[in-house]
């Protein structure tokens, strides 16, 4: 399992591959190519762990938590990163959270790592794909118990690793799969790679939802 810093890096090296592109006179082209960026990427998580937070809007009340690497601002006092954790607190809705990065970041569309694990979330909120860039969200240890919850994801192209275990939606028989099959982009699952049986599970267990759907529909007609 990788550490928290380390999976930052690991989908900044993703990033990279993905947004170099070679042309025939062999100049790269970049999607961000400034230093400026390069600070904002690689510049430490915003961490609210562990502050017993019940609302985001508290956040605007605290400091975030201090680690080995300080924080950079800008002289308007906007964080220079671009991940964000709130985990281990006891948060049940995202009300205001589009507000808070807004305020909070000076990227905020950059945010591609958010950290939403351990609190009390009873459902995947909406506004979560807001965040278009998101490439890793934690949300594990929730109350998350509805599989079709998954689908508000399946919106964010960008999304490569998603964790949801510790919510009672791991013990539904096809977890796995679903998830998979809603959200194909994924690279992984609750820390485990996604492999191409994986891959082909989903698929039957989505042809197969289909086929039940439209059974169902015409019985009721």
């Amino acid at each position: 399992m990788l550490s928290d810093q380390s999976e930052v890096m690991y989908w900044a090296s993703d990033l990279q591959l993905e947004n170099t592109e070679a042309s025939t006179s062999r100049v790269i082209r970049r999607t961000v190519d400034t230093k400026e960026y390069d600070s904002i990427l690689y510049g430490p998580i915003v961490d609210y762990s562990f502050r017993n937070l019940e609302t985001l809007s508290d956040c605007l009340k605290l400091t975030p938590r201090t680690g080995i690497k300080p924080y950079q601002y800008t002289e308007d006092k906007k964080l220079m990163s671009c991940s964000l954790r709130l985990s281990h607190n006891r948060l049940c809705d995202l009300t205001g959270m589009k507000q808070l990065i807004d305020s909070m970041f000076v990227e905020p569309r950059r945010l591609f790592w958010i950290d939403l694990s351990f609190n009390t979330f009873p459902i995947i909120d909406p506004v979560l794909i807001l965040c278009l860039n998101l490439q890793i969200l934690n949300f594990h240890g929730n109350q998350i118990s509805e599989l079709f919850e998954v689908d508000k994801l399946a919106s964010l192209a960008r999304l490569r690793r998603l964790t949801l275990h510790g919510n009672p939606v791991e013990l539904i028989k096809g977890y796995r799969s679903y998830v998979v099959g809603i959200i194909p982009q994924l690279k992984s699952l609750d820390y485990s790679t996604i492999t191409k049986q994986d891959h082909s599970t989903a698929t039957v267990l989505k042809s197969f939802i289909k086929h039940k759907h439209a059974v169902r529909r015409k019985y009721n007609d």
